[in-house]
């Protein structure tokens, strides 16, 4: 028997249902066209159909799916000027969150930023054969890397703004297109190095510039994937 989860569990259900189905249909395991069902849904994730149904509501909010009565969610996916136009709206807002940061952060979350990387980088460094290895190792990174510049720039309305944002283009869904190049994992890392070296200046002018190029540079690789995907 499945048990009902609170409300609270399941609004922190449905968000991570949110979050991988986002990154599976951005990542192309889910196709464009093809139908996701809460029964199918529940049971892979072991939950029941109350945070499904939310998460589905959330994503069809978002114009990524299409809930159909009885017969589940058609997915829509995001497009190529979908994922820029909100590549565009993320650059300006954490363009500001980091220039923010660079004025208010703490030294222990400067640690972080500076030091967020070291992992991923060191197994990019040893060959990074391991695409598994080298995935979680980059999404740690990316995780620990933005929650503390959103965190070290000490406005609650503007990381409100941004996690809301985020939710549509969330910030752990492109390692997909940087892991078909070295070159391209090379130039995702500089890019947060840049950030990193520009807070730790307490330069706010070159942290905003680097990370609205960072956010930019993510969602036009992201959007040209997918629009390469979508005429194959």
């Amino acid at each position: 028997m499945v048990v009902e989860p609170t409300a609270d569990e399941s609004l922190s259900l449905s968000d991570s249902l949110v979050a991988e189905l986002q990154r599976r249909i951005l990542g192309g395991q889910i196709a464009v066209g093809s139908w996701l069902r809460h029964e199918a849904i529940a049971e892979e994730f072991g939950v029941s159909r109350t945070p499904v149904r939310e998460a589905l509501r959330v994503l069809q909010a978002q114009g990524i799916v299409t809930i159909v009565r009885n017969r589940g969610a058609l997915v829509e996916g995001l497009s190529g000027r979908d994922i820029r136009e909100l590549g565009e709206v993320r650059a300006e807002l954490e363009g500001l969150s980091a220039s923010l940061a660079a004025e208010n952060m703490t030294d222990d979350l400067l640690s972080v930023v500076t030091t967020a990387w070291d992992a991923f980088e060191s197994e990019l460094d040893a060959g990074g054969a391991d695409r598994t290895a080298l995935e979680t190792a980059w999404r740690d990174a990316n995780r620990r890397f933005h929650t503390a510049v959103l965190t070290g720039c000490g406005n609650r309305q503007l990381v409100i703004t941004i996690t809301e944002v985020s939710r549509r283009l969330p910030t752990n869904s492109s390692f997909a297109i940087y892991a078909r190049s070295s070159r391209l994992l090379r130039e995702n890392l500089e890019q947060h190095h840049d950030i990193a070296r520009a807070i730790e200046s307490h330069d706010s002018h070159a942290a905003r510039a680097a990370m609205s190029l960072h956010i930019r540079s993510t969602a036009e690789h992201l959007a040209r994937w997918v629009e390469d995907k979508d005429r194959t």
